[in-house]
């Protein structure tokens, strides 16, 4: 701390101060001050902004009745906030002061800009009070157009990242299936309204539904969450593309980009698997191999009797449980739907089951595209259309379980 004084006494005895033409000589230690200036960055470009710290230390009995910003022509100056720290030498308390301001420019050059200043109040030796101003070392600001190899939307920034995660780690998935997808844009010193737009350039194959992005600031910058359901509608391979955001680092005046992998996904058939009977060739017949595929025939028909006795046995034992399980995932979309509310029937139709999804695709599509069109509508309409099929669907289905004659 003594170190701290005797460097408090130099800047003092070296750095000139401006005063009042009734302002005398005062030597006591509360009126010592020392002002430095720092500016973090010299070089601004468009819609970037670098940030100005005015440091005082001075005696904690010092009272500071106005602090004045740096200044400058075609120079922008913004307030930032200010802290204060205090430590003892002896009996005597100090006090360490930061302020902080953002400079920026528009135009295309080099500004010198005049330092911040502090006034407050001393008292002389015999008790009269004279007002003291202090300025701290002036600045330069640079300010640059953008660069012209820079290619895209700009985004100047110090850091910015883009992550995913997928709802599953599976490679291969059924048609109709769902796999949700979410996206995570951070930039630091951003606001809302520089964020770019997420826009990924799926394959026509399948459809995709996207929340509305959910924003969160966090300390030095803020977040973008996109959340999307991907869902097959034609088997073979399928490859969800990445996506890559340009923007310019300011901290190393480079161009660079964020960027995410894409996925490749194989994509089978939804359908149950049939029994296949090997072709019997007219050789084998001739050969006097008959028995073998007399002894196929009865085996497909024992299956195929087997079937027929546990259907039976189902349709006599479990009415009501066949009805929840035909049932269960309609209720499940149409309670979204009954709620009205977008985000629910999305999370639903993820999760409802192949067979319903193949049924009432093209209402669901008539339904999603009002939403994600080029002109929004409340999808009101399509709504309400979705919900009438499901619910003559669940009225058929009590009917067929409660009147089903038992086959033979």
């Amino acid at each position: 701390m003594f170190r701290r004084i005797f460097i408090l006494l130099c800047s003092l005895a070296m750095a000139p101060v401006v005063m009042a033409s009734d302002m005398k000589s005062h030597s006591e230690l509360e009126d010592l001050i020392n002002l430095t200036a720092q500016l973090k960055r010299n070089v601004v470009y468009p819609q970037t902004e670098a940030e100005y710290v005015l440091t005082v230390e001075s005696s904690a009995d010092v009272h500071f009745t106005r602090v004045n910003p740096p200044s400058a022509d075609a120079v922008t100056v913004r307030r930032a906030g200010q802290d204060h720290e205090y430590y003892f030498v002896g009996d005597d308390e100090f006090r360490i002061s930061t302020y902080r301001f953002f400079l920026s420019t528009e135009q295309i050059g080099q500004f010198a800009v005049e330092g911040a200043s502090l006034t407050h109040v001393a008292v002389n030796d015999d008790g009269t009070r004279r007002r003291v101003r202090n300025r701290s070392n002036a600045v330069t600001l640079e300010g640059r157009p953008i660069p012209d190899n820079y290619k895209g939307r700009w985004l100047p920034s110090n850091k910015v990242t883009l992550e995913q995660y997928w709802s599953t780690g599976a490679s291969a998935f059924q048609v109709g299936d769902s796999i949700t997808r979410t996206l995570t844009l951070s930039i630091d010193g951003s606001n809302i309204d520089s964020f770019p737009e997420l826009t990924v350039d799926y394959p026509d194959s399948v459809n995709v539904y996207s929340e509305q992005p959910k924003f969160k600031a966090y300390d030095g910058g803020m977040s973008m969450t996109l959340r999307q359901v991907v869902v097959p509608r034609t088997e073979g391979l399928l490859e969800i593309p990445g996506i890559a955001i340009p923007w310019f680092d300011t901290g190393s005046n480079h161009n660079a980009v964020a960027s995410i992998e894409g996925l490749g996904l194989n994509i089978i058939p939804n359908q149950t698997q049939t029994l296949a009977l090997e072709v019997i060739s007219p050789d084998e017949i001739g050969g006097g191999y008959y028995w073998r595929y007399a002894t196929l025939l009865i085996s497909v028909l024992w299956l195929i009797t087997l079937q027929r006795l546990y259907k039976a046995h189902k349709q006599l034992s479990g009415f009501e449980k066949a009805k929840a399980n035909v049932t269960h995932t309609d209720n499940t979309l149409q309670a979204a739907l009954e709620q009205g509310d977008h985000q629910a029937v999305v999370r639903a139709w993820g999760t409802t089951d192949p067979h319903i999804k193949k049924a009432c695709s093209q209402l669901m599509d008539a339904y999603f595209a009002t939403f994600y069109s080029a002109t929004p509508k409340d999808g009101e309409s399509e709504r309400k259309a979705v919900l009438a099929y499901l619910k003559g669907r669940r009225q058929k289905a009590k009917i067929q379980n409660d009147f089903a004659q038992i086959e033979p």
